[in-house]
């Protein structure tokens, strides 16, 4: 199936999104520059996975999106991955590299994703391509979907690196997300109407109405409650009445 395109694209979407992908690149590199290769084996911050799953899992990621950048260049359809229990192979077997391997693995991975991107033509940023999960994809997407990668799973790798050193319009775009993913759930309903009130920020976000008096309102700065939303942790975030926070819905 090739690609279709409907002839627009943002050249400003594409050129900051660039920046923001290589800023959140180089700051994986320096949180993954902080591990001795004996830490790689130790837990990360998700679940059943050690720092090695991590970092072989943002290497592979690259080379999925390497397949969209292919697929919207050439117009021949080249999915992320062949399939669900391919890439879950691909990731333990790449956790069992020696360090020094996925070192590499991850650095060049990025690089020629990079590459890629740079190299690619005007009219393909327009294309339509599909996600993994098989929904419908501006080729422009792939540069969110890596920036949520690089700067996540850099606080994933438990080396010290925080929510506080992403970018704000990266912060705003994620809880943005985030909120986005909760309402277009089929168990929607059974989601509480969260509205999250951040210390830093003018607007308030929600699910739903800001003004149910039934909803579970949260309070904390923005980075604070993009830690939680994204399951990162709710250090800070506090319920009305100081109270504990619930966990949260699954998000990807």
């Amino acid at each position: 199936m090739n690609a279709p395109a409907d002839g627009t694209f943002d050249p400003d979407e594409v050129r900051d999104g660039l920046l923001v992908v290589a800023r959140g690149t180089e700051y994986f590199m320096g949180q993954l520059a902080k591990l001795a290769d004996s830490d790689f084996l130790a837990p990360s911050l998700l679940p059943d996975w050690t720092r090695a799953h991590v970092i072989a899992h943002l290497a592979y990621n690259a080379q999925a999106l390497g397949n969209l950048v292919e697929w919207a260049v050439t117009g021949k359809e080249k999915p992320m991955y062949a399939s669900p229990e391919e890439r879950a192979w691909d990731i333990e077997q790449g956790a069992r590299l020696r360090a020094s391997e996925l070192r590499t693995l991850v650095a060049e991975s990025a690089h020629d994703l990079s590459n890629r991107w740079e190299a690619m033509p005007s009219e393909a940023w327009a294309a339509r391509l599909r996600t993994a999960q098989g929904h419908p994809l501006k080729a422009t997407s792939m540069l969110w979907m890596r920036t949520r990668e690089v700067w996540l799973h850099a606080v994933d790798l438990d080396t010290g690196g925080s929510f506080t050193d992403f970018p704000p319009e990266m912060i705003d775009r994620l809880q943005a997300d985030v909120l986005s993913t909760w309402r277009k759930r089929p168990e929607e309903k059974e989601i509480p109407n969260f509205v999250l009130v951040a210390s830093d920020r003018a607007a308030v976000r929600s699910i739903g109405d800001v003004d149910d008096a039934s909803a579970v309102v949260l309070h904390g700065t923005a980075a604070q409650l993009a830690s939680w939303t994204t399951g990162r942790g709710a250090s800070g975030v506090r319920l009305d009445g100081d109270a504990e926070p619930p966990r949260p819905p699954r998000w990807l």
